[in-house]
């Protein structure tokens, strides 16, 4: 199928595309298009007018300032993949990208888009609440607001995004060795996940891990942190049994969604699985191949 007539527009800056979006119907802002435009071809979205966004230069790079990674909205995805200081602070980085649907998707896909577009079992969202991320959002008048990453996802494809505004830059929070475990199940190679996760700490100047943050993801309607999981394991002081032994409460503290060909408890092992290797591979344990 072709898309609904619509009216295109290439704004180059932020301002001018919101003073855009204000004179519309019902306009679309555009980043790399890996969602929308499927979504348009089907007509599953029918807006009036497109805004692309992709000629506004301040919404991408990567930089680092005030003790924060700062990363434009419209950065691609293969771009954060091939940043030092970025996968040094994030060390997982390279190994999400690389299970982010194909090289041609990530080559046009932008860290913003997948955010804003909220797929449940999108890696990228997961990993930003992993990391403890606050998003820099552009509003109508020249104001912005800062959104942490726990308030951004509201559901299935639904955010705290209002349809005026513009996220335009992600902020990880610089740490001190960083430790990082990501493991996700697929069906096949490049295929959404059935049940993932990514595990986050630091290690103290004692060598002790801190900070211990723990999120499933592809399992509900949003990334979901695990806090009882995080907590037991703060207690587990790197003992490989007691970390094996907190991931197993996972199972009582997340109710995936039953698919047609995947059911709720089959899921549910999944993510126990998922979740105790991303555990072994922060705390520096050789992962069991078992499910």
């Amino acid at each position: 199928m072709k898309p609904a007539a619509f009216e295109y527009h290439r704004p180059s800056s932020v301002d001018e595309a919101l003073a855009i979006y204000a004179a519309c119907e019902d306009a679309r802002f555009l980043a790399g298009g890996q969602s929308l435009v499927p979504m348009m071809s089907l007509r599953l979205a029918t807006p009036t007018d497109l805004i692309d966004l992709n000629r506004i230069e301040q919404l991408s790079g990567i930089s680092s300032s005030d003790g924060y990674i700062r990363i434009g909205a419209m950065t691609r995805q293969e771009e954060l993949a091939g940043n030092e200081p970025l996968c040094a602070q994030v060390p997982v980085m390279r190994a999400v990208i690389e299970s982010v649907g194909h090289p041609g998707t990530r080559t046009r896909g932008t860290i913003g888009g997948s955010l804003c577009h909220a797929d449940p079992a999108a890696e990228l969202p997961a990993l930003l609440l992993a990391v403890d991320a606050e998003l820099l959002v552009a509003q109508p008048g020249g104001t912005s607001r800062r959104i942490a990453i726990e308030d951004f996802f509201r559901g299935h494809f639904e955010t705290a995004l209002q349809p005026d505004e513009i996220l335009t830059e992600i902020q990880i929070p610089i740490t001190s060795d960083p430790q990082m475990g990501f493991n996700e199940i697929t069906a096949r190679s490049s295929d959404f996940a059935m049940a993932g996760a990514i595990v986050s700490t630091c290690l103290d100047a004692d060598g002790a891990h801190s900070s211990v943050r723990v999120v499933a993801f592809a399992l509900r309607d949003r990334p979901q942190r695990l806090r009882e999981v995080e907590i037991a394991v703060a207690d587990a002081l790197g003992d490989i049994a007691a970390i094996r032994l907190a991931a197993q409460l996972t199972e009582n503290l997340i109710s995936p969604r039953e698919e047609v060909h995947l059911s709720a408890a089959y899921r549910r092992r999944l993510a126990v699985t998922a979740v105790r290797r991303a555990l072994e591979s922060a705390f520096g344990h050789q992962s069991e191949v078992n499910l």
